[in-house]
């Protein structure tokens, strides 16, 4: 079980199979397990697949109160380094986009290619959480709370009428390494602080952007469908996908979709 000794933490990290080093970031307050039912085993057949816990997620420790993106991205190129395999196309989800955003300006060397999945570069509001996330944990407990919020921008209201056994086996897997509720909303807060729309023109890696086409609701005040649109127009030659019909874990509701839709712009990029 590799742990790293970084800036007041010790991050739990996985590699799993050959061939070039991919690093999975997963979203708000998830630890590596995220990436564990569909992209490793899949990945690992012909990538290093690098999943780790975020800071207090996991087997990950934290000693300092320190959960900006910016610490994750230098926690990230941190691991990149300890596994040593070289620059490495990092694919992140959510908040871990927003993570991979950093690395790719602030740690360069270590990123070959981007993948920024249903993610975003700031929000209107910035600082606070939610009064409608507050209230739903005072009423409902924190993770009854989180099982329904993520239920219901996870999956298109279709997905879990004709998949509800499967549905619920992933919810399941989340909960069960669900963090403390103080770094739940430690993340979040990193989450609505993050801000890096003026610097996405600097991003120069090969960069693909995708989004679920039902990410158009939830408690914050951009959806995932327009944050993502602002990713593709301002980075680059940034290539942009939209899943349609799929909520905020396509990677989870269509993993065989995600997989050909990564690996094929992977190969006409020249990136494998």
């Amino acid at each position: 079980m590799p742990m790293l000794q970084v800036q007041g933490a010790e991050l739990h990290y996985t590699v799993e199979g050959q061939g070039p080093p991919l690093l999975l970031i997963a979203g708000t307050a998830c630890d590596g397990t995220y990436w564990s039912r569909f992209q490793v085993p899949d990945f690992a057949r012909d990538f290093s697949v690098i999943t780790f816990d975020q800071r207090g997620t996991g087997r990950s420790v934290t000693e300092i109160e320190d959960y900006s993106t910016n610490r994750l991205a230098a926690d990230c190129a941190a691991v990149i380094t300890a596994v040593g395999r070289g620059p490495a196309i990092v694919w992140g989800h959510s908040m871990g986009g927003r993570v991979a955003q950093l690395v790719a300006l602030d740690h360069g060397e270590h990123v070959r290619a981007l993948v920024l999945a249903s993610t975003g570069s700031s929000f209107k509001a910035k600082g606070g959480i939610a009064a409608k996330t507050c209230l739903g944990i005072l009423t409902m407990g924190y993770e009854a709370y989180v099982r329904k919020h993520s239920t219901a921008i996870g999956f298109s209201k279709a997905f879990v009428g004709a998949n509800a056994t499967l549905v619920s086996s992933i919810m399941n897997e989340m909960m069960a390494t669900l963090p403390p509720v103080e770094v739940y909303f430690a993340h979040i807060l990193s989450r609505q602080d993050h801000e890096t729309t003026a610097r996405l023109q600097f991003i120069r890696c090969p960069t693909l952007v995708m989004v679920g086409g039902d990410e158009t609701h939830g408690t914050s005040d951009t959806t995932h469908v327009d944050s993502s649109r602002i990713l593709a127009r301002a980075i680059p030659g940034a290539q942009f996908e939209v899943l349609e019909g799929e909520g905020h874990f396509y990677s989870h509701s269509a993993p065989e979709l995600t997989s050909r839709l990564v690996r094929a712009w992977l190969s006409s990029s020249g990136i494998v």
